[in-house]
């Protein structure tokens, strides 16, 4: 769906932040399924992030049948970072950032991926706040590995295998 599309259907998501203290209660499901554009994952997230008092300031489920990124920010001072678990934090294919006073999550991979590790956050943030400082801040700014580059090429002259692996490993030339 071409971003006009979604502007005409949309009632929320159209591309400008909304505070989310300026969204009726009665139309929060609604502006769920709105941000959520299609995606199961980042649907259960944000809802459980907005159940929990953490405001979302932008989110993006990444393309469809695509490898790429998808990310949620927050505003710094929603600490979501405190919910994040060691296997979370320590997850290749998640990354966490602090850019412009504003905290951000990135998900790599396919469709399932992207949707499988923010359903992860979810239960991350379900589960509470965690003593996790000392790898958070290592852990802040990390690129993907490089090996994440390599699959994006793969996954580009393969798109067949978009829709059925949630790993793929590159043999080194």
């Amino acid at each position: 769906m071409s971003d006009e599309e979604i502007v005409k259907k949309s009632k929320y998501n159209y591309g400008e932040p909304i505070p989310l203290d300026s969204i009726p209660i009665c139309d929060t499901e609604e502006a769920l399924v709105d941000f959520a554009d299609g995606s199961r994952g980042l649907l259960i997230c944000l809802r459980t992030m907005w159940m929990h008092g953490l405001k979302t300031y932008a989110s993006y489920p990444g393309n469809k049948n695509v490898f790429d990124i998808a990310y949620i920010v927050m505003e710094e001072n929603e600490d979501v970072f405190s919910f994040l678990s060691n296997e979370f934090l320590n997850d290749d294919n998640i990354r966490i950032d602090i850019v412009d006073n504003r905290q951000i999550i990135k998900f790599s991979g396919n469709e399932g991926e992207k949707n499988s590790e923010m359903l992860f956050l979810a239960q991350n943030i379900s589960k509470g706040r965690k003593s996790n400082e000392a790898l958070v801040k290592e852990k802040i700014g990390l690129p993907f590995p490089d090996g994440w580059v390599r699959k994006i090429q793969f996954y580009d002259s393969n798109p067949q295998l978009m829709h059925w692996s949630s790993k793929v490993y590159i043999k080194k030339k």
